[in-house]
């Protein structure tokens, strides 16, 4: 590939991975955008939510209070229609005192309620208290209040539209229940005032927000209570808002909508009112209740410009590093060339060590193996001549060299073997009590020419899936050691396998001159000594170690050494119940 499209394609890559990332800021940008805003529209309907509920709780207490007080014996007893003075618009002050005691108790008790008035069937006005204001009534009937129809004609309890008191000037939800005489026939009905001033204080508290306002208004779209301080005055009627139809239909939200042509982000929620529903609406201009997404939007195009300006550094500084990278890669070209042509001369070593591995066991073993025969046929008396004592000692000689010399061809063929991975194991099933039987049996008499104490511990029977000719090559190896460490007179060797989880634990004890713990670290390493003189004495290369360390971690398990100075050699192996069984 030409260096031109290697850098067109590095570009390109470049410019794929910024749009990548634009598209990943843009998404990114929009959830924040969406969680943000619902954040926003969330805590505006919970706060609508909340100051709705507190004002229902004010209507529904007024109603619960004077539905009890309508069922007061005092109250249902049968009223004194005869005391009544027009000019005192309703009966004096001292007359029927059982119930005006009831209704000045309930007006010292909730504040909330203005006035309270007991109306007979008819319209026409029994008393009010606080009884100043009896006396200032201009109408000594009221039947053609909304309230007394709605009563007289359901005999049910109702709160009627928002009026504004003439003693307070205060924003009144007027609300009459009906009262019941014990036969159960309606004898007149109480109707009071209940002042929202604590409505106003309320939207004071709940205004949180910057040029945020907030609007109570009744099923006539009167103005209940205004958060802020203008010049509509309660009771005025507010102008038609989509946001307000909506919650006299019972729904609750957000909306955005165009007021005074100015955008205004609006939250809602219904007020259930008696049988009327009205509505509380929150207010702000959109760009304000909406700020923070407006500061993510702007932080999504400083983000997007910044990575616009890092693509172009970074198509400079590519484009100069390129060069670098190819005069680095005609290197690597050149090393992995090198690489290449010595992972095949080491192939060719392998094979090389393989055939001379080949050519060692055939023209080495041949000639041993002549040797060996031929001593055997010549130590057979008259097989091929009478020998005297002398010549057949010097067959021995020749022949226990040579079998010598045999071994340690084949420790030098097995560590080979172990480091090119190709020694060759047989899977199979044995018992290793039986196995340690015959182990013992083998060694037996040369136990008995060294006059050594040779036991088998092992009294667990347990089977193993492995190679028993290799688990054997390693207790062989581990028990002439032991021989050629023991002591002359009193030797003793000690063979055991036993079952820990899911392993047979091997070990070979003696009770030799044991080995320092500075000479164990080396101690598994091809051709180390111990002790050179004990080499020269009973020979041997320092392989067979090395051998059995080879054997046992092919076969999945592990060997080691505990022992010290004077104290005797324990030699321990583990090989796995299952174990590998076959390396090629």
């Amino acid at each position: 590939m030409s260096t031109i499209s290697k850098v067109r394609g590095i570009l390109f890559i470049l410019i794929v991975t910024s749009g990548a990332l634009l598209v990943t800021i843009v998404l990114y940008s929009q959830e924040q955008i969406r969680q943000q805003s619902s954040i926003i529209e969330t805590e505006r309907i919970g706060k609508v939510d909340q100051l709705a509920s507190r004002i229902d709780l004010i209507i529904t207490d007024a109603e619960k209070i004077l539905e009890n007080a309508a069922k007061d014996e005092n109250i249902r007893n049968s009223p004194y229609i005869s005391s009544i003075d027009n000019n005192l618009h309703g009966i004096p002050e001292s007359a029927d005192n059982e119930k005006r005691i009831v209704i000045r108790n309930i007006l010292s008790t909730y504040q909330d309620f203005e006035s309270m008035g007991y109306i007979l069937p008819n319209g026409d006005i029994y008393f009010v208290e606080p009884y100043n204001l009896q006396k200032t009534l201009s109408k000594s009937n009221f039947s053609f209040r909304d309230y007394y129809k709605a009563v007289t004609a359901t005999h049910d309890t109702y709160v009627g539209s928002i009026i504004v008191s003439a003693a307070t000037n205060h924003p009144v939800a007027t609300i009459a229940v009906p009262i019941f005489s014990k036969n159960s026939s309606m004898v007149g009905m109480l109707a009071s005032g209940v002042d929202l001033l604590t409505i106003q204080k309320k939207l004071s508290e709940l205004h949180s927000y910057p040029d945020e306002r907030i609007l109570v208004v009744d099923n006539n779209r009167a103005l209940v209570a205004d958060s802020a301080e203008t010049g509509d005055k309660n009771g005025a009627i507010v102008p038609e808002m989509g946001a307000i139809q909506d919650a006299f239909a019972g729904k609750n939200g957000t909306t955005v909508e165009s007021i005074n042509g100015q955008r205004m982000f609006l939250s809602y929620h219904p007020i259930t009112a008696g049988q009327n529903t009205w509505a509380v609406v929150s207010m702000q201009p959109y760009d304000e209740a909406f700020q923070s997404v407006n500061n993510t939007i702007q932080e999504s195009y400083a983000l997007t410009t910044l990575i616009l300006i890092i693509t172009g550094l970074s198509s400079y500084y590519l484009y100069k590093g390129f060069q670098s990278q190819r005069r680095i890669t005609k290197e690597l070209e050149k090393a992995n060339v090198s690489l290449m042509q010595k992972a095949e001369q080491l192939h060719q070593a392998d094979i090389t060590k393989e055939e001379f591995s080949a050519m060692i066991s055939h023209e080495l073993r041949t000639p041993l193996t002549t040797i060996n025969g031929y001593c055997e046929m010549l130590k057979e008396q008259g097989l091929l001549g009478n020998l005297n004592e002398e010549q057949v000692k010097s067959i021995d000689q020749i022949y226990q060299s040579s079998m010598k010399l045999e071994r340690l061809i084949a420790d030098i063929l097995d560590v080979q073997k172990l480091d090119l991975g190709k020694m060759r194991f047989e899977k199979k099933d044995f018992q290793v009590h039986e196995f340690m039987e015959q182990i013992k049996s083998d060694y037996e008499p040369l136990m008995k020419e060294k006059e050594i104490e040779f036991v088998n511990t092992t009294d667990k029977k347990f089977s193993i899936t492995g190679d028993k000719d290799r688990i054997s090559q390693i207790l062989s190896n581990l028990i002439k050691n032991s021989v050629d460490f023991v002591p002359t007179t009193g030797g003793r060797i000690e063979i055991r396998v036993e079952r820990q989880n899911n392993n047979a634990f091997f070990s070979v004890k003696d009770n030799g001159k044991g080995i320092s713990e500075e000479k164990q670290k080396d101690l598994f390493k091809k051709f180390y000594q111990v002790d050179t003189s004990y080499s020269r004495k009973h020979g041997g290369t320092g392989l067979g170690l090395a051998i059995c360390k080879g054997i046992a971690e092919t076969l999945g398990g592990k060997i080691w050494i505990e022992s010290k100075a004077g104290q005797g050699a324990n030699f321990y192996f583990t090989i796995p119940l299952t174990s590998i069984t076959n390396n090629n």
